[in-house]
């Protein structure tokens, strides 16, 4: 059903992806900022459509800290296996490139999900915190 590539969606993909799965919008001035300056980014496509339907990026230092964020299925595709598929991609990069007593985090917007790749909640050492502009 899915394939996984490496690949980075330009600024109207990633829009239409996150609204696709339910996620807050972003400016369409600051994807196109952003995108490309990720230290890994794959892309999920339907096998045989080749329509982009999920995306995971990693962002950060490339040496201490390390982000996992974007991580989404549209709505549609969701509960197919579609995420754990990126998440083993990002992942394999992780443990590939991420020196040791490196920090990887994420917002995790889903319960019992993230837990299979060895993250727990950061509370009570930390808590996340936001600012939204």
């Amino acid at each position: 059903m899915f394939r996984v590539e490496e690949g980075v969606p330009d600024a109207e993909t990633f829009l239409s992806l996150r609204a696709g799965a339910g996620m807050r919008a972003r400016s369409r001035e600051g994807a196109s900022k952003g995108l490309g300056q990720e230290l890994f980014s794959v892309l999920l496509r339907l096998e045989d459509s080749d329509q982009i339907v999920g995306m995971g990026r990693v962002i950060g230092d490339g040496g201490t800290i390390f982000v996992i964020c974007d991580m989404l299925v549209i709505e549609e595709f969701q509960r197919n296996g579609g995420g754990t598929i990126i998440m083993n991609a990002l992942m394999e990069y992780l443990l590939r490139e991420a020196p040791p007593k490196s920090y990887i985090n994420l917002m995790a917007d889903v319960d019992g999900f993230y837990e299979r790749w060895g993250f727990v909640p950061s509370l009570p050492r930390s808590r996340g915190m936001v600012l939204r502009t």
